[in-house]
C-alpha cells in the first residue's frame, strides 16, 4: 500500500488487511499506530516525518506506537525512534534492515535505558540525519553481529563527532560480517585538521570489509605506511574512497595493490608531484581497477603521471579530477598513449 502524497487518513482504514505486506505512508498517521496489529502479515513499513493529522500525542510517542505494533517487519524506515521502539525492534529476528531518516533529530536516547538484545539477523543500518547524537549513541550501546552495510549521510559531523563514530561502528560486534561502510557529510566549513590515524585505525577491524567511502568535513589521514596496513587489514577489498591528505606516493599507492588484486575502484587525494617510481623499471601491472579519482591532487609534469598509469594501470583510460587543468593534461597524454599502441 502506497498513499502517495495523500495526508487524508479517514479512507486508509479501507486499505488495511491482515495480509497486508508492504506499506508506504508520507505521515505518521494517528488512526494507524495499531497497524501492525489490523496488519500482523506486515514486512516492509515506510513512514514520513510528517503528522498527517491534529493529535494531542508527541509525534515521537506516535511513531513508537506505530512501530511496535509490528511483530514481522523485515525492511523498516522511518524519523529516529525512541528507546522503546529500538527495544522492541532488537527483539525482531525478522528485521534485516532499518533507516533513520531526518525528522525528530532532537530525540533525547537514555543510555541507562539500552539493555536490549542483539540485533542477531539486522543486515543493513542507514542514517539520513541533520546531526550526529542519535545515531553515535546507538552505535555505541547496540550490537549488530550480522551487520554487513553500514550508511551515514548527515549535513553535520564535526571531526571529534566523526571520531567518536567511527570509535562506537568498531565496538558493535560485526567484525566479521561488515562489507560496506558509507559515511558522507552534506554540509557545514571544511576543516584542514586531518582525522587522527587512531580512529582511521578503529575499522581495521573489518576482516571482510569490501567497499569503504568516507567523505568527511576533515580529511583522512593518509600516508604510505597507514595505506598498506589499511589494505592488509581487508583483503577483500574492492572500493577505497576517501577525502584524504595528499600524501600517498605513487611507490605507495602500488605496493598497496599488489595486496588488493580485486580493487576495481581507488578515490583518494595523493602526492602526484614528487614522483618516485619508473615505469620502465617496473612490471607490476593492475588490472581490476577501473576507476581512479585524484580529486584535488596537484600534478607538475603531466607526461610522467600519464606513462606511470598507462604501464602499471592499463585499465585506466582518464583519472578523474576537481578541474585541474595539469589533470586534463594527463587524460589527453593517456588517450595518446593508448592510440600510439593501437594497430594501424
Amino acid at each position: 500500500m502506497d498513499l502517495g502524497g495523500q495526508k487524508n487518513a479517514s479512507h486508509c482504514h479501507l486499505f488495511l488487511s491482515p495480509v497486508l505486506r508492504h506499506c508506504q505512508l508520507p505521515a505518521i498517521y494517528s488512526d494507524l499506530k495499531c497497524i501492525g496489529t489490523r496488519c500482523p502479515a506486515l514486512e516492509s513499513l515506510f513512514l514520513g516525518r510528517a503528522i498527517a493529522d491534529a493529535t494531542d500525542e508527541l509525534p515521537v510517542k506516535l511513531l513508537s506506537e506505530t512501530v511496535r505494533s509490528c511483530k514481522q517487519l523485515k525492511y523498516l524506515e522511518c524519523p529516529p525512534l525512541d528507546c522503546a521502539s529500538w527495544k522492541h525492534l532488537s527483539n525482531l529476528t525478522t528485521l534485516v534492515t532499518v533507516t533513520i531518516s531526518e525528522g525528530h533529530d532532537n530525540i533525547q536516547l537514555d543510555p541507562d535505558n539500552f539493555n536490549f538484545a542483539p540485533f542477531v539477523n539486522l543486515t543493513c543500518l542507514c542514517f539520513h540525519m541533520n546531526t550526529a547524537a542519535h545515531f553515535i549513541t546507538i552505535m555505541r550501546h547496540l550490537e549488530f553481529p550480522s551487520l554487513k552495510v553500514f550508511g551515514v549521510t548527515a549535513v553535520e559531523l564535526p571531526l571529534t563527532e566523526a571520531e567518536q563514530l567511527l570509535h562506537a561502528l568498531s565496538k558493535c560486534k560485526a567484525y566479521q560480517t561488515l562489507e560496506s561502510i558509507d559515511i558522507f557529510c552534506t554540509g557545514g566549513l571544511e576543516s584542514l585538521e586531518p582525522l587522527l590515524q587512531n580512529a582511521t585505525r578503529h575499522l581495521f577491524c573489518f576482516t571482510q570489509l569490501r567497499t569503504l567511502e568516507l567523505h568527511l568535513h576533515s580529511p583522512i589521514y593518509l600516508d604510505n605506511d597507514l595505506l598498506m596496513e589499511a589494505v592488509s587489514s581487508w583483503p577483500h577489498i574492492r572500493s577505497l574512497s576517501f577525502y584524504s591528505t595528499p600524501l600517498v606516493t605513487f611507490r605507495g599507492l602500488f605496493a598497496a595493490l599488489r595486496l588488493c588484486p580485486h580493487l576495481d575502484t581507488f578515490a583518494a587525494e595523493i602526492d602526484a608531484v614528487n614522483i618516485d617510481v619508473d615505469p620502465e623499471a617496473e612490471s607490476f601491472q593492475h588490472t581490476s581497477l577501473r576507476t581512479l579519482d585524484l580529486s584535488y591532487s596537484d600534478v607538475e609534469d603531466p607526461q610522467a603521471v600519464a606513462r606511470i598509469i598507462f604501464s602499471m594501470l592499463p585499465c585506466i583510460s582518464e583519472v578523474l579530477h576537481w578541474d585541474i587543468l595539469e589533470w586534463d593534461q594527463v587524460d589527453s597524454e593517456l588517450e595518446s598513449l593508448r592510440l600510439s599502441v593501437v594497430p594501424a
